[in-house]
């Protein structure tokens, strides 16, 4: 009765192992290529763009379409403050891919983000409908000399280039505490106060919560001797917590 019950067994696994191995022969049928419409999308070689004051303010996107039997007229959505491209793109019969230029007016020093869409109804399924450019215009920077920066967070003293914007009283300190992360604020016209400094990453991270963030409270100046109160900050819960605090950061100037 064991022999009969194994053999019974044995039989259905083969039987199972010849279905999956059919099943596994079945071809499937690829899904359906749009053939209606225009079917346009969007691409561009890159998305995160700087400029300087100097640079042509200006940059392309390519829009394509995969239906190129006949002319037609691609439309174009655009959300961003400060920059300005066509509404339509004109195809005509047998062309698949226009550039279109872009130019944008946004202040020196910042950063500013565009997204440009397909509508849906005018869209290839199969690629990008939307895209979105961040462009940032620089500041022009030019040598200010060797200064000193002490931080009193890792204990440490070193001799820091510095250099300072052409078009405002702004400064950079190029890999200031980590190689790769430069340090950037901005002073009043007269130098005494501090105006801006962007929440900027150390490139120091910390064991147990990553990425070290410095944000001031305040800044004294002593002569040429900046005096910057600091907070060092981390990311918690999509935010920033505090993590280090009651320290100063100091920067001679030359």
């Amino acid at each position: 009765m064991k022999v009969i019950n194994q053999l019974f067994f044995l039989s259905l696994l083969i039987g199972a192992l010849a279905f999956t191995a059919c099943s596994e022969d079945i071809e499937r049928e690829p899904s359906p290529v749009p053939t209606e419409g225009v079917q346009a999308y969007v691409y561009a070689e890159s998305t995160s763009l700087t400029f300087v004051p100097t640079d042509a303010l200006s940059f392309t996107l390519n829009v394509a379409r995969q239906n190129a039997q006949e002319a037609a007229t691609v439309h174009l959505q655009a959300e961003g403050e400060g920059f300005t491209l066509p509404e339509t793109v004109d195809f005509a019969a047998g062309e698949n891919v226009k550039q279109v230029l872009i130019t944008f007016d946004i202040p020196i020093g910042t950063t500013s983000t565009l997204k440009v869409s397909v509508p849906e109804e005018e869209s290839y399924v199969y690629a990008n409908s939307e895209i979105t450019f961040t462009i940032t215009l620089d500041y022009t920077w030019e040598d200010y000399g060797t200064g000193t920066y002490t931080s009193m967070l890792f204990g440490q003293s070193w001799p820091q280039p510095i250099m300072k914007a052409k078009e405002a009283n702004a400064y950079k300190l190029p890999d200031c505490i980590t190689v790769g992360y430069p340090i950037t604020f901005t002073l009043s016209d007269d130098g005494q106060e501090l105006v801006a400094w962007d929440i900027q990453a150390t490139g120091y991270e910390d064991s147990s919560y990553g990425m070290v963030y410095f944000l001031p409270e305040s800044m004294q100046r002593d002569g040429n001797v900046l005096i910057f109160a600091m907070q060092g900050l981390v990311v918690l819960d999509g935010g920033y917590g505090i993590l280090y605090n009651g320290f100063s950061e100091t920067l001679e100037l030359p």
